[in-house]
């Protein structure tokens, strides 16, 4: 058990006879969180699963121990723990834990390797944790430029390759960004033809409207008329002999 792994021979036995068995059925709670932490366990056989209701923290299996920050600090539980299968224990007692402390170096040894375990995997979560929120975030930026209209599906391109749900919905979303950005360019292209259109209906009736009222019509006549005389007047100079 990697908790009296630095205990010294002379302090097992004392260890042995300390330690109380725990058997637990399939869905049977150890403990839940809230209640005193005045014992910590080591699994000997089967699993157990660290939850706050529905939420699952972390399973452990065989000589893992559990509940050993809540004997130490003397605070309540910070979560619950059920086995997930038929499991054995060893109970170890806070003030039995104390009094092994106090006596036997090698026992503190030991916690002091659980607890800078316990530290890295903390260090290795909060990573992690802030990673993931960096990358969470980059989506939300990413739907308000899309809102600003200046989205480039680039701005994904390190989210996309996650394998978990944030790479799925990171895929999702640049495929539905794609497709937004794809119906306002056809938008756009839409209402520059209607543009244009509408432009030329605009000069056909400017056209319409010079060409068709009374005033104009008496230019075309006058034009006509005096089109006509011209054109008298170079017959009449043909048709003269000259003297």
């Amino acid at each position: 058990m990697r908790f009296f792994d630095g205990a010294y021979a002379d302090a097992l036995p004392t260890i042995a006879a300390a330690l109380e068995s725990v058997r637990l059925g399939e869905g049977q709670l150890l403990f839940q969180k809230g209640d005193v932490g005045d014992s910590l366990y080591v699994i000997i056989s089967g699993g157990v699963r660290i939850h706050d209701d529905a939420l699952t923290f972390n399973e452990l299996g065989p000589g893992e121990v559990v509940g050993e920050m809540a004997v130490l600090d003397a605070e309540p539980r910070s979560a619950s723990v059920t086995a997930t299968q038929a499991t054995e224990l060893l109970c170890l007692r806070q003030e039995v834990l104390y009094d092994l402390i106090e006596n036997h170096s090698g026992v503190a040894r030991g916690i002091i390797h659980v607890l800078t375990r316990h530290l890295r995997s903390r260090v290795r979560d909060v990573i992690e944790d802030y990673a993931y929120i960096s990358q969470v975030r980059i989506i939300t930026e990413a739907a308000q430029a899309i809102n600003d209209g200046r989205y480039t599906p680039a701005s994904l391109a390190d989210v996309v390759r996650r394998e978990d749900a944030l790479g799925q919905l990171a895929r999702t979303f640049q495929k539905m960004a794609d497709e937004v950005i794809a119906r306002e360019q056809n938008l756009r292209r839409e209402v520059q033809e209607l543009r244009i259109e509408i432009d030329r209906t605009r000069q056909q009736n400017q056209v319409a409207e010079i060409t068709e009222n009374d005033y104009f019509r008496r230019l075309q006549q006058q034009a006509r008329a005096m089109r006509a005389n011209v054109a008298e007047n170079k017959a009449g100079d043909k048709s003269t002999p000259e003297s």
